[in-house]
């Protein structure tokens, strides 16, 4: 039996909640899984912005802190995709 839209959201929500983590439970709390999605992304890129700002201020973990941000800035987007394809699969029946 294939997977219905609720499982498949399902799945997406495990997976964005494994890969955002305990600090950005707080984005996962309410909205559809495209708005906790945006939120995230936007946590993220954030945070990537303040570890470029301490690699600039010659901060020693500023350098791991940017990779670790840009790896979860790329499960994000992939799992936004995912959610695109969702979207289009469930809501535009072909």
């Amino acid at each position: 039996m294939a997977p219905d839209h609720a499982d498949v959201r399902q799945s997406l929500q495990v997976l964005l909640t494994a890969v955002a983590g305990p600090n950005y439970s707080r984005a996962l709390q309410q909205g559809e899984l495209s708005q906790q999605l945006d939120r995230c992304i936007d946590w993220v890129k954030a945070e990537a912005s303040e570890a470029s700002s301490l690699i600039e201020s010659c901060v020693p973990h500023g350098k791991p802190m940017l990779a670790q941000a840009q790896k979860r800035l790329a499960a994000l987007e992939s799992i936004r995709t995912l959610d695109q394809l969702r979207v289009a699969y469930f809501d535009n029946p072909s």
